[in-house]
């Protein structure tokens, strides 16, 4: 079934947000594969939620389960294993990442081809000095040869030279050492998630805007991060408003990572991710955010992870969670709750709070590596 690729997160917080991975663009989200639950509710019932049986409760766990009861026990749709999986990644090495500019402008335009075959997933990762893009094709080489996906890498030359690895490996088991080397260690880092939807995508000036700000911007850390993951796909074919994970139309996410491996992260870097942030989306005009990229700095967090689903989410929390048992300080509120913060935090700052996931902590990990 569709599952993400990091081992550190537990699988009931990613179905219960939605649940990216490198399936997903043939299979949907994980929270699409979600059946039935067996929940606990805040008054303590324990409860069946599923397409016929408490139907609102279905909604709201496949996208915003966090803030509607305790999922004990989930009954999931599988799919046939791959029988072939090929694997491939494209590193180039420039100085400049304007560099890298043009190659964006084309992995952009090849993603997000109208009848992009479903069996290919990609992300690419920008650091200090490189862009890796890699993913799976879970079909035989010859189909992805067929893709020609290297028709988006630059030519070698003296200041921009290309790596190509590509490989067919067989489909990974549970347990398999791959998924279960890393582990969870607390690094003080800060993250932002941006969505560009398929109907809105960057102009080729506001890429070369982008990079040229990447390239500019002090980061106000030696480890930095940032990662467009592909979408779409069989993630587009559920309407928005069928379950609470909103973001079906998004062609691509940008998470953006600043890592402080002396301490905490500094506000320069929070300046950097910001204003990385806010340039995609003055040009894209939505503000949505992935919910399983914590940011506690969101303004609006229920209507950037939530969007038009927010005003059912709160009717329904009205009904399975009046006395707001499930909280943290980006929850959904029911709108009587919605309104009382409003009134709460007028004139004052929302305070922040800690959070802490594991996505992507590999290539954090490996980024400061190489950095030390």
């Amino acid at each position: 079934m569709a599952y993400g690729e990091v081992a550190v997160i537990g699988t009931g917080g990613h179905l219960t947000i939605g649940g990216l991975g490198t399936l997903s663009r043939q299979l949907g989200v994980g929270a699409d594969q979600i059946v039935s639950a067996q929940c606990v509710l805040a008054n303590g019932t324990a409860v069946t939620a599923s397409a016929t049986t408490n139907p609102d409760l279905f909604f709201a766990i496949r996208g915003a389960g966090f803030s509607f009861a305790i999922v004990t026990e989930f009954t999931m749709k599988t799919a046939p294993a791959p029988t072939d999986i090929t694997k491939y990644a494209y590193t180039i090495a420039a100085d400049d990442a304007n560099a890298f500019a043009s190659t964006f402008q084309k992995w952009q335009k090849f993603g997000t081809q109208k009848n992009l075959d479903r069996r290919f997933s990609s992300t690419m990762t920008l650091s200090q000095g490189s862009m890796v893009i890699n993913g799976n094709f879970y079909g035989p080489k010859s189909d992805f040869d067929k893709l020609n996906a290297q028709s988006i890498l630059p030519a070698n030359t003296s200041t921009v030279v290309v790596d190509i690895t590509v490989g067919e490996l067989p489909f990974p088991g549970l347990g398999d050492p791959d998924l279960t080397a890393s582990g969870s260690f607390p690094i003080p880092f800060y993250a932002k998630s941006v969505k560009t939807p398929s109907q809105k995508l960057l102009s080729d000036e506001a890429i070369k805007s982008m990079f040229s700000y990447i390239n500019g911007t002090e980061k106000g850390a030696p480890v930095w991060l940032v990662i467009w993951d592909l979408e779409g796909g069989a993630i587009a074919d559920v309407p928005q408003t069928a379950t609470a994970y909103w973001h079906r139309d998004a062609a691509y996410f940008m998470q953006s990572y600043v890592v402080n491996l002396g301490g905490p992260v500094t506000d320069a870097s929070k300046t950097f991710l910001s204003g990385l942030s806010s340039l995609v989306q003055k040009e894209t005009c939505d503000q949505g955010a992935y919910p399983g990229y914590v940011d506690p700095e969101l303004a609006d967090p229920q209507q950037a992870y939530w969007g038009g689903n927010v005003p059912r989410l709160q009717q329904i929390k009205a009904a399975v969670d009046p006395d707001n048992v499930f909280r943290n300080p980006q929850s959904v509120p029911t709108q009587h709750q919605a309104q009382q913060r409003r009134q709460v935090f007028v004139g004052s700052a929302v305070q922040s709070y800690a959070g802490r996931f594991g996505l992507l902590i590999s290539c954090i990990l490996l980024a400061a590596i190489l950095y030390i």
